[in-house]
C-alpha cells in the first residue's frame, strides 16, 4: 500500500483527490510571526512553533492513531493507494508540518509513505 501525505492551502482550493482531509487552520499560525512568516513547514523553527502547543500535539497524535487503525482495514480490502491531505490557509506552514510529521510516523510504522506539498511555492 502506498500512502501519500499532502499539504495544501484552502485559499487555493481543497484537495479533491484526498481520501482523508484534515483542517489544521485551528492551530497556531506562523504566518503572523515575523521570523517565521517567510519560512515553511520544511523549516524546523516553523514545525517547532506549530507543534509547541498541546492542542497541536493532541491533534497530530489522534490523526496518527486513527490512520494506524484505518490503513490496515483499507489494505485488507485491497486498496493500494491512500491519500491523506492537510489543509491550512496558504499551504506553507501548518499543513506542511502535519504532512511531514504524519508521513514520518507512517514510515516508522512500516508504511510506504511519501510527502507532497501542493502549494508550498505559491505566493501569499
Amino acid at each position: 500500500m502506498k500512502i501519500e501525505c499532502r499539504s495544501f492551502g484552502f485559499k487555493n482550493g481543497a484537495d479533491a483527490q484526498a481520501d482523508f482531509v484534515f483542517d489544521v487552520r485551528c492551530l497556531p499560525n506562523p504566518f503572523y510571526i515575523e521570523d517565521l512568516k517567510h519560512k515553511t513547514g520544511l523549516d524546523k523553527p516553523v514545525r517547532d512553533y506549530v507543534l509547541d502547543c498541546q492542542e497541536s500535539k493532541n491533534y497530530l497524535n489522534k490523526i496518527i492513531e486513527m490512520l494506524l487503525i484505518v490503513l490496515p482495514i483499507k489494505k485488507q480490502y485491497g486498496i493500494e493507494k491512500v491519500t491523506v491531505s492537510f489543509g491550512c490557509t496558504g499551504g506553507h506552514h501548518r499543513s506542511v508540518t502535519f504532512a511531514i510529521m504524519v508521513c514520518d510516523a507512517l514510515i516508522k510504522n512500516g508504511y510506504d509513505a511519501v510527502c507532497f506539498h501542493r502549494d508550498i511555492d505559491v505566493e501569499d
